[in-house]
Parts: C-alpha cells; sequence; structure tokens
C-alpha cells in the first residue's frame, strides 16, 4: 500500500515508533538486509512500508504466553533466523504475552496480541487483564485467531507446545486450514521436556490432543536431543507418531555476542561477576530472593558482585523490594536486558531457573550456572535441573535444599570449582536454525503450488462445530 505523498515520514530513530499521522501507524522495527523494498518519497527518504510484488510467502506461529517468555522466545527465535534465511517472507506471530513482543524483531515479522490469561493449575486458565468473563476471553481469543488464519492465508503454521491450544481455541482453525485446497503444513513445535510423563499422557488424553496430532499435524518438531531426553518415547509420541517426529536440537538465540572482557569493561566491572537471571520474572522473585539474601551474607566487603534481571513481568512490589535489600551491597537490579547473551557471557557465574531457554542459552556460552528450578507446579524445571547436573553441564540446588546460607556456600564454592562445565558432544544448540531450514523447505513446496499469500474467500470461514471428540475442550473451561 502506497501512501499519499502529503504523508511523507522521516525515517524513524532506533529507539522511537511514534507515527507521525494516523496514516503512519504502520512503524516497524527494521534491520538492514535483502528483502521487500522500501517504498521511497519524492525527496528520496526511506518510508516505513514496503511495495510487494505479491509472491511473499507467509508463516504464521502460535503462542499461549499463559506464563513467562518461553514459549514466546522460541518462536521468536525461529521467526528471525526464518526471516532472515527467506527474504521475501512474512511471519505473523499470535502471541499472548501480556508485555507484547518484548523481544527485537526483524523486519518481516510482526504479531497479533491475543487477550492475555494466565495459568492457574495444569489445564487451567483465567482472564489476566480483561475485567470480563471466561467465556468472553475464550470467543474473543478463538474468533482473534480464526480471522488471522482466514485473512493472512499462511502456507506454514508452527504451534508452540498446546497442539489445540487453550480451552481448544485453535481447532476451528487448524480444521479451516486443512478444508482448504491449498492446505498449509501444520507443524507442531515441543520443548524437550514438558511435565512428568504421566501427567502429560493423562492431559492430553483427556482433552482430545493424540486425535487433534493425528489429524491436523503434520509434523512435529522436538526442540532437544532424543540421545539427552527421548521426548517421544516419554509423552507417547513413539509408535503411530514417530514418522512425524524431528528432532531438531535445542533453540538458542543465534544473537553474535560480546566478548567477556568486552561486556565487563563496559559495565565497569572489577571483582567476580555473579549474574542472576529469572526469564520472564513472573515466577522468579523467590529465587531471587533468596540469592539477595545469600549476597548479603556474603557482606558488602566480599570480592564479588551481582547483577539481577528479574525480566519484565515480575511484579513492580516485587522488583522494589529486591532494590531495597541491594542498598549498601555491590548488587544492581534490572528490569529487562535486549543482550542478555552479554550480561551471561560477563559473569563467572550465572545463577538462574531451569527454564528451557535460559538454560540452554547457558549450556550454548559454556558457562558456570547454579541451576534452581522451580518447585512446581510442574515438573520440568527440576527434571531438566537434574538430568544437565548429573551430565556436568550444571550445578543445581533444589527447593527443598534451598536457605540463604547453603547458597552462599554454593556460590562461593561453584565460582571456585573447575571440573564443570563439562564439553558434551551430544548438545546441540543450533536448533532454531535447523527448524528455520525445515520450514523453508515447506514454504519452497508451497511456493511452487501456491506461489502468494491472499484473502481466503469469506465462505471459508468455519461456522461448524469441532468433532465431538475434540470439540468438548473448546466446550470446557479446562
Amino acid at each position: 500500500m502506497r501512501l499519499p505523498a502529503k504523508d511523507h515520514c522521516r525515517r524513524p530513530s532506533r529507539d522511537c515508533y511514534r507515527a507521525k499521522s494516523a496514516r503512519c501507524w504502520g512503524r516497524i522495527r527494521r534491520e538492514e538486509q535483502p528483502g521487500p523494498r522500501f517504498a521511497q518519497s519524492r525527496q528520496g527518504t526511506r518510508m516505513n512500508y514496503f511495495e510487494t510484488d505479491g509472491n511473499s510467502t507467509c508463516v504464521m506461529t502460535y503462542s499461549h504466553d499463559g506464563f513467562g517468555l518461553g514459549h514466546l522466545r522460541r518462536n521468536t527465535t525461529i521467526a528471525s533466523v526464518l526471516a532472515r534465511q527467506v527474504p521475501d517472507s512474512s511471519v505473523l506471530m499470535l502471541i499472548g504475552c501480556p508485555s507484547g513482543a518484548v523481544f527485537k524483531l526483524p523486519t518481516g515479522v510482526d504479531f497479533i496480541k491475543l487477550p492475555s490469561v494466565i495459568k492457574r493449575n495444569t489445564g487451567v486458565w483465567l482472564p489476566l487483564r480483561l475485567r470480563i468473563g471466561l467465556e468472553k476471553t475464550k470467543a474473543l481469543r478463538v474468533a482473534t485467531i480464526q480471522e488471522a488464519v482466514r485473512v493472512f492465508h499462511p502456507q506454514v503454521l508452527l504451534v508452540d507446545h498446546v497442539p489445540v491450544g487453550i480451552w481448544g481455541e485453535l481447532l476451528p482453525s487448524l480444521q479451516m486450514l486443512k478444508r482448504r485446497s491449498d492446505a498449509p503444513r501444520i507443524v507442531l513445535g515441543l520443548r524437550d521436556i514438558l511435565d512428568a510423563p504421566e501427567v502429560t499422557r493423562t492431559l492430553w488424553e483427556r482433552e482430545g490432543t493424540y486425535e487433534a496430532i493425528r489429524r491436523y499435524y503434520d509434523e512435529i518438531f522436538i526442540y532437544g536431543r532424543k540421545e539427552i531426553f527421548d521426548t517421544g518415547a516419554h509423552y507417547g509420541l513413539d509408535g503411530e507418531f514417530a514418522p512425524k517426529l524431528r528432532y531438531v536440537g535445542y533453540v538458542c538465540e543465534q544473537e553474535p555476542y560480546k566478548s567477556q572482557d568486552e561486556m565487563r569493561n563496559e559495565l565497569q566491572v572489577e571483582n567476580k561477576l555473579l549474574v542472576v537471571t529469572g526469564g520472564g520474572g513472573a515466577d522468579a522473585f523467590p529465587m531471587m530472593l533468596e540469592c539477595m539474601k545469600a549476597f548479603k551474607l556474603l557482606g558488602a566487603n566480599s570480592e564479588l558482585e551481582a547483577i539481577f534481571i528479574t525480566g519484565p513481568l515480575m511484579e513492580s512490589g516485587q522488583r522494589e523490594h529486591l532494590r531495597e535489600l541491594a542498598r549498601g551491597l555491590k548488587a544492581r537490579v534490572l528490569v529487562h536486558v535486549d543482550d542478555h547473551l552479554n550480561y551471561m557471557n560477563a559473569a563467572d557465574l550465572v545463577v538462574t531457573m531451569g527454564g528451557y531457554n535460559s538454560l540452554y542459552q547457558l549450556v550454548r556460552l559454556r558457562k558456570k550456572g547454579l541451576v534452581i528450578p522451580r518447585p512446581g507446579p510442574s515438573a520440568e524445571q527440576q527434571t531438566r535441573a537434574r538430568l544437565f547436573s548429573q551430565r556436568g553441564l550444571v550445578d543445581a540446588i533444589f527447593p527443598g535444599e534451598l536457605s540463604p546460607t547453603r547458597l552462599a556456600d554454593k556460590l562461593m564454592g561453584d565460582l571456585e570449582r573447575t571440573d564443570y562445565p563439562i564439553y558434551d558432544p551430544e548438545m546441540d544448540t543450533d536448533g532454531s536454525r535447523k527448524a528455520s531450514d525445515r520450514l523453508a523447505e515447506h514454504l519452497t513446496a508451497a511456493r511452487i503450488s501456491s506461489p502468494a499469500c491472499y484473502i481466503l474467500k469469506q465462505s471459508d470461514t468455519w461456522h461448524g462445530t469441532a468433532d465431538a471428540s475434540l470439540d468438548r475442550t473448546l466446550r470446557s473451561g479446562e
């Protein structure tokens, strides 16, 4: 779409995204790269929208983001790699993160924000922000997803973690996509460890998830290594589903990062550095509070500095409490940093929870790390921490063992240790590229049969009900 000549807009500065007029609402952050052409004003100024020849390929991703940033982080990382690998592609992300797309998005990637929900227990979700009822929240999310799918007309759909979506909200769209004459490739992306196997199997059987995978999904990406954790066998995806499984390795950010010395100079660090990170931060306060108490026990005069990165989802009151405790100590409390890898690489020791993204970035950097997994409700983090500590990749202290005194001893001991992390040839942290390569193959096949993104006919909108074996999820509040 070309803007009228009178609405010329100067290119925004790196940190400025405000529109000059209502017609220039479409400002996006961008990076210099080959790809769609920037439109030019009469003065030759680069504009904030693109000309297209109609041959763009369309990929859609879905992450429910009911708790934390892990699902959003994985999809964003894969989308970013794909957008650079396939310059004429467009990746539209459906996200539920209450903070929106908190990570940098390259040209070719954008998002639609779904009404936020929060996970209260296994299979139990509630509205987070809006003061509306459960049924209205469900209906709003279903309608938003369905209309986005109808109009965007993706050639590939990548769904993270929840095959039918929360409340089965993806089922109408999955059925609509499968009815298309040019049906897209639908891919399920699963992290290596979901929960205790018996919990996941029971939930999936109750919600008709296995039937949905059988009926709608063409492929399953496992973001891990079978040799380290056999996700397919643990969660009932071997057997008939084995031909759909593809272990792509661990999905990690592939952005370049600064050397330890360079980053330490920027941060003006003169002593050994402890970096404590809590991922998104929604559940990180108990861990960070114990770390702050342990750091205080070590004394203000110790030759150790600390940086606490709380994450954008930590409650402001909890963050302020940490800042109060940090007064008089060689400790800084930050909310969120774009160059998270640089901070981790600057550290002599990283303390983190057992979430997927934080732990695998730590392993990718081959940094010494102390993992403090959350106690629940899922068994995911404790399982991963135990597995990786047994392989000599990290040290771990579990919730039942945690106290400020014991943690202080652990911190000082790990700083002095030289026997870990060991090199593990089974670790493959190139999952984002391998996943992107496979999605690009699907796009190439789709381009041959259907070369352009276009709008579905209105008659293609789904108006029926899901199959009886699956529809109970959509009707229930679980």
